[in-house]
């Protein structure tokens, strides 16, 4: 996907990154980890979203 600008590609991201967790419907575990990486139109990443699912 083409966005004009940094900020617009994290918007996009966490809009994203929200359905997506959503779907998982509780297949993510403790001691895993959901990652999104965005990248530029080089391959150059620009933002990293982690989840990290820990147990206590």
């Amino acid at each position: 996907m083409d966005l004009p600008d940094s900020d617009a590609a994290w918007k996009e991201a966490t809009i994203t990154a929200g359905k997506v967790l959503q779907d998982l419907d509780g297949t993510l575990k403790p001691g895993q980890e959901w990652r999104m990486e965005v990248t530029d139109e080089a391959g150059n990443l620009i933002w990293v979203l982690r989840l990290l699912a820990e147990g206590h």
